[in-house]
């Protein structure tokens, strides 16, 4: 695949994507979903430490989805390059990001291309964005966050001449070709196969993730209402969400066994 195909793909995996009514569950595409505008892209983004010029989940994220989608794809310092963006600046947001495409002079008020950042907005204010999907019979298609409502991942699509469309972002692709000649023999010997401490991290987050969104098996619905009836188990952050698939730690275990001795005692 060329490097704008990379990008699409990594895109379109994303379509569905919900954002959250608080900050938990945010790898689940629809689990918690809310208008809350908290999403795995800004957690993960947040996480890199250097890419924006402080947190963002909580915050409109649909310039944070275009970054997330250049930066899983080619890695951050890659896809910070593609991006034209400084680190620690203000890429979140869509009024500067374009201005980065502007100062390097990789920006196009016409003749969209597959990758190109899409932007919208008036003459006086730059409010969205997202990333070009394909171009044909006079419409732009696109793939955007932020969007379908204010809360998901959807593909839209506009005519060119749309009057809110301000112009597009165009990553200089010569920087995936250069950057892949530098790739060390490391990944000649098989060592990319290596799963690291923080890839186990995150994989093994994802997967939890994956578990508190699931609902309860249906032949253990009788024990579960027997048990939240007892007080044996209390919803996470207080509420009524039990996470019944996920892991049980040896501290819960022993919170559990403490509140059933108590009905004992009061029996």
């Amino acid at each position: 695949m060329t490097a704008a195909e990379r990008l699409l793909a990594t895109a379109r995996a994303e379509i569905g994507y919900h954002e959250k009514a608080s900050n938990r569950v945010l790898d689940s595409k629809t689990g918690n979903a809310g208008d809350r505008n908290y999403t795995k892209y800004a957690r993960d983004l947040d996480a890199l430490g250097d890419v924006y010029n402080g947190g963002k989940n909580g915050y409109d994220w649909c310039d944070v989805f275009v970054d997330w989608c250049f930066i899983t794809t080619f890695g951050k310092e890659l896809g910070m390059k593609l991006l034209c963006q400084p680190y620690r600046g203000c890429g979140a947001g869509t009024r500067y990001s374009m201005g980065y495409y502007q100062a390097r002079g990789q920006f196009h008020r016409t003749r969209p291309q597959p990758g190109d950042q899409i932007f919208f907005g008036t003459s006086k204010s730059v409010n969205h964005t997202g990333i070009v999907e394909r171009v044909g019979g006079g419409t732009v298609y696109t793939i955007e966050g932020n969007t379908g409502g204010g809360v998901q991942v959807a593909r839209k699509f506009y005519g060119l001449n749309g009057k809110t469309i301000l112009g597009y972002g165009r990553p200089d692709w010569s920087l995936v070709k250069e950057e892949s000649a530098k790739q060390p023999a490391q990944q000649q010997k098989g060592d990319d196969d290596t799963l690291t401490y923080e890839q186990f991290r995150e994989y093994m987050e994802k997967y939890r993730a994956e578990l508190q969104a699931k609902e309860g098996s249906g032949w253990s619905r009788e024990a579960r209402d027997w048990a939240v009836e007892r007080g044996l188990f209390q919803g996470a952050g207080g509420e009524s969400d039990y996470l019944w698939q996920d892991f049980l730690t040896r501290e819960q275990a022993a919170a559990l066994f403490q509140r059933f001795d108590r009905t004992l005692e009061g029996a």
